[in-house]
């Protein structure tokens, strides 16, 4: 009896092992994940989506059915999806059900401000930012299988490497980071935004009141000055002449004639 039940429990055994095996080999392959996000579209992909959300709702929001009317795209399409996945990952849209920009991306659909936008969103992606971290200061970039080989080590999946590579070239394109060639990730340089003259108060327009800054010369002593020729320049003696007689014109004009002084 205890034989059997032995013998039993090798077959059984035996049985398990076999079929374990046997189904490891008809079950497919466990698909490989990435530990390290990146997008599967580009930038300029990112940026059609806030595009379609700031020319239809400006800083408000829409759902899924809106914006991919808005983009001509079935809400359902892998292509939709991966491109508002992209959108997120850039930091332009908000972390909600509802598609709304963030700050980010509304500056990247503002002509003034898209460049240094689009530098900001790149580094959003934590693989292009692990990579720029490594690579900034003028280092050059390893060649492109070399460089796959590097994705990998930070997390990439290693069937997605190519798709990686290339995406990140695109995006790094897009974002001005390639601007002294292809084998350098430099940051682009953003000029800052020229402040504009400050608006005039009312009441600084001239008046006469003498003294003070430019704002209280009167409009039309204001005029002359601006006519003044600059510091060596040559003035004939006949237009100076004119200038004063205009001058003294002008004070006639402008000044009340008061009583004479006591002799």
């Amino acid at each position: 009896m205890v034989g059997e039940n032995a013998a039993r429990t090798s077959e059984n055994s035996g049985q398990n092992s076999a079929g374990t095996s046997e189904g490891d080999q008809k079950r497919p392959a466990k698909r490989e994940r990435s530990s390290i996000a990146f997008p599967y579209c580009d930038l300029d992909d990112a940026v059609q989506v806030a595009r379609a959300i700031h020319e239809n709702v400006g800083a408000g929001d829409c759902d899924d059915a809106q914006l991919s009317a808005w983009m001509k795209q079935s809400a359902k399409s892998s292509w939709y999806r991966m491109r508002l996945t992209a959108a997120k990952m850039f930091g332009l849209l908000e972390p909600a059900e509802r598609r709304k920009l963030t700050p980010l991306g509304r500056m990247i659909v503002d002509s003034r401000q898209e460049r240094g936008a689009r530098a900001d969103a790149f580094l959003k992606v934590p693989l292009y930012g692990a990579v720029y971290a490594r690579y900034k200061d003028w280092a050059l970039l390893p060649p492109d299988k070399t460089l796959e080989m590097e994705f990998v080590g930070l997390g990439v999946a290693e069937k997605q490497k190519d798709l990686a590579r290339q995406t990140f070239a695109r995006s790094a394109q897009q974002a001005g980071y390639f601007e002294h060639g292809k084998d350098r990730l430099i940051r682009p340089g953003v000029m800052a935004p020229v402040d504009s003259p400050p608006a005039e108060k009312p009441g600084d327009k001239g008046g006469g009141r003498g003294g003070g800054d430019d704002s209280d010369i009167d409009p039309i002593i204001r005029g002359l000055l601006v006519r003044l020729p600059k510091s060596g320049e040559v003035w004939p003696d006949r237009d100076r002449k004119l200038w004063l007689q205009l001058l003294e014109g002008s004070f006639k004009l402008i000044y009340k004639e008061g009583p004479a002084p006591d002799a």
